[in-house]
């Protein structure tokens, strides 16, 4: 008859730990996962028999540490907020933006064209073009 209620004690031991760990950013996993064991124990507890109040107290503290430590983590990932002020890193504006790309594709019209009729070639069976002379040589 010792260790009879051992199991409801320990649960409700977790239960209360889970709880108290659930309020903080930073131990609100470890609030989870104990509040996650001391439910388990909680469970088994109850299923045996033993000290029905301790693992009924064990098993409501273990489920307020497992949504407390939820919420907690949800509200620190930024589940359900907008972003507000202004961007940490500030983009172009899509006409800044369209400009540069422009800039970049006139740029590089020549090379892509001269691409794609080698590429063509190539398909056809033709042998490639030789490549530019070197600049500067």
């Amino acid at each position: 008859m010792a260790g009879k209620g051992r199991l409801a004690v320990a649960a409700a031991g977790f239960g209360l730990a889970g709880a108290l760990a659930s309020w903080n950013p930073l131990a609100a996993p470890f609030g989870l996962l104990v509040g996650i064991t001391a439910g388990i124990l909680s469970f088994l507890a109850l299923r045996r028999g033993e000290r029905r109040a301790i693992a009924a107290a064990g098993l409501a503290l273990s489920a307020l540490a497992v949504a407390a430590s939820a919420l907690v983590l949800a509200l620190t990932a930024g589940v359900g907020r907008e972003p507000a002020g202004e961007p940490v890193v500030a983009g172009p504006r899509r006409e800044e933006a369209q400009r540069q790309l422009d800039e970049a594709g006139a740029r590089t019209r020549a090379a892509r064209e001269r691409a794609l009729k080698e590429l063509s070639g190539v398909e056809e069976g033709a042998p490639p073009a030789r490549p530019p002379p070197p600049a500067g040589g």
